[in-house]
């Protein structure tokens, strides 16, 4: 609204003080004024309050969820969540993200300032005789002028903001991808960190069990205080250790909560994994990272920066060339004697040729190409790193795995035996404690399984299958 007050009132100044103008140029500038395109300005406050749901009103709509490392899944938070529900929900509504796609809006912008065409100038004067004399009449000059230069540089201006909106695209969709890792990865944490708090909490219970009955038999003389001394520390350890695993639990529930755009105290359901994480052998490996430099987004939008760059040299390379600008004027002197004529201005590249801007432009693109180098380096690197590991905590599983039944059933024949009091109780204690260990053991390697099976799939670009993730 403010730019129509100011084209008014130049309007209206041009009128009142070129009375000698002629009549067409007057309805010219009439058209110009009433043509020029009105923004008009509303303020938007920000927000005072949290935007974040309630569990119980968890949904997803459909026709908002389109994400390709993701295929279609049905949603149903009442029966609980599981890991693909819990990566939905955090493309949905997690807020950095939703705040990070707001970009795609200035880009798309930027592009439709690209397309559109330079206004035209308008150039009005006047001038009046300081004396009253027969033969001196009012002068006035009035001249329209358009920037030639413009069509020079525009397709390559069009490329420029192309490009950007698509490098702008892919950055959000690679924002995505490490969105839902993080998902998969707390909720794997959370679903772990519940069974090794299980774990403790039976350690707990033994410990606290132990330690009540040598208490009460210190209290009865039939024991020392050295035993009942070190049945007590390891109460306090394993008391410490159950602390520490809620503190953790805590932790993750609270970023995962944030993730999701949920109130911090609200709990959720999650459903636990029925299959395996997907182990890739060595050949799907070597197929997926000769395939991963077309499928990473940011390995994508790092090309579509590239290209952008390209016309942004392109660009600086047609700047050098004579900027022209041409136009009409009509005038009247003071004896009135009235012209018509046209006036062009060109720069002439005698000393900056924008040199400059194409030495910067040049040495921003090989910045670029070895950017987009680095990183597909850094890409294989750390893939093939992370397999590794992979394969190295598989097998660290299968040796666990391969003696853990055993241990289970001799420390059940231990547990039958402490309760007939035919095993000491220090031997009996280690016993399980060992096997609790090892189930924690067990625990971690399965849940380092799966987050190296996740951040592999992020690494490699891999879609998520619902059902077996």
């Amino acid at each position: 609204m403010a730019a129509c007050l100011q084209i008014g009132v130049a309007l209206i100044g041009t009128l009142l003080f070129s009375r000698g103008l002629p009549r067409f140029a007057i309805v010219l500038l009439s058209i110009c004024a009433l043509l020029a395109g009105c923004a008009t300005y509303r303020p938007q406050p920000l927000p005072a309050t949290p935007d974040l749901t309630i569990p119980p009103r968890l949904t997803v709509n459909p026709d908002r969820f389109d994400c390709p490392p993701l295929k279609p899944h049905p949603f149903n938070a009442d029966v609980g969540l599981d890991m693909t529900d819990v990566a939905i929900l955090a493309v949905l509504r997690n807020p950095d993200l939703n705040a990070l796609r707001e970009k795609a809006g200035v880009a798309r912008a930027q592009l439709f300032s690209a397309r559109l065409l330079p206004d035209p100038q308008i150039t009005a004067r006047a001038d009046y005789p300081t004396v009253k004399r027969d033969g001196l009449f009012s002068a006035y000059e009035f001249g329209i002028n358009y920037d030639l230069n413009y069509f020079v540089t525009r397709r390559a201006g069009i490329n420029e903001a192309a490009a950007a909106v698509n490098k702008v695209d892919l950055d959000i969709l690679w924002q995505e991808w490490q969105v839902i890792q993080k998902a998969r990865t707390l909720f794997v944490q959370f679903i772990f960190e519940e069974a090794k708090l299980a774990v403790l909490k039976q350690i707990q219970k033994l410990y606290s069990s132990r330690y009540a009955r040598s208490a009460r038999a210190l209290q009865e003389g039939n024991l020392t205080l050295d035993v009942t001394g070190t049945d007590l520390t390891a109460k306090i350890d394993s008391d410490t250790q159950v602390k520490d695993m809620e503190e953790v639990l805590n932790k993750t529930q609270h970023d995962l909560n944030a993730l999701l755009g949920i109130v911090p105290k609200a709990r959720i359901k999650l459903v636990r994994p029925s299959a395996p994480p997907t182990i890739l052998d060595e050949q799907d490996l070597n197929r997926a990272v000769v395939e991963m430099a077309d499928r990473r987004p940011d390995l994508l939008a790092l090309r579509a920066g590239y290209e952008s760059q390209e016309a942004k040299v392109h660009k600086a390379v047609l700047g050098q060339f004579p900027a022209l600008n041409v136009g009409v004027v009509i005038a009247s002197d003071n004896t009135d004697v009235h012209s018509l004529g046209h006036q062009t201005t060109l720069t002439l590249p005698f000393f900056n040729r924008n040199r400059g801007k194409i030495a910067v432009e040049k040495a921003t693109r090989q910045q670029l190409r070895k950017e987009y180098q680095a990183r597909i380096d850094q890409a294989y690197g750390k893939a093939d790193l992370v397999w590794t590991r992979q394969r190295i905590l598989l097998e660290q599983l299968h040796q666990l795995q391969a003696y853990l039944p055993t241990l289970a059933k001799m420390v059940e024949k231990a547990r039958r035996a402490y309760a007939d009091q035919n095993i000491a109780p220090l031997t009996y204690l280690n016993m399980e404690n060992t096997l609790a260990n090892k189930n924690l053991k067990s625990i971690n390697l399965i849940q380092g399984l799966w987050e190296t099976s996740i951040a592999l799939d992020t690494l490699l670009a891999r879609p998520v299958t619902p059902g077996t993730q």
